[in-house]
């Protein structure tokens, strides 16, 4: 089967070969796994952001706009009476 040393070195370049498609394919393989996995996360990210952003800043710009509307007459109630508010007795 091996005459000569020849032979024997594309054999073992032939088997190296062999070994290394087959490691490479597993780590391929994990690498899918792996960003399968990522894709999940970021889609629950995702929802986690949006139910932020419905729950506590639409809420917050609601309060924003509410404040710039009456803002001004909280002013002016601040000018009538001179700055001046109740004060607690000690």
């Amino acid at each position: 089967m091996f005459e000569t040393s020849g032979d024997i070195m594309r054999m073992s370049f032939g088997i190296g070969f062999g070994v290394l498609v087959v490691f490479s394919s597993m780590a391929l393989l994990y690498l899918v796994f792996i960003l399968r996995d990522v894709a999940k996360i970021l889609d629950d990210v995702k929802d986690v952001t949006e139910r932020v952003r419905v729950s506590v800043v639409s809420p917050l710009k609601v309060v924003g706009t509410i404040m710039e509307k009456v803002g001004p007459y909280i002013e002016q109630v601040v000018k009538a009476t001179g700055g001046k508010g109740k004060k607690k007795k000690k």
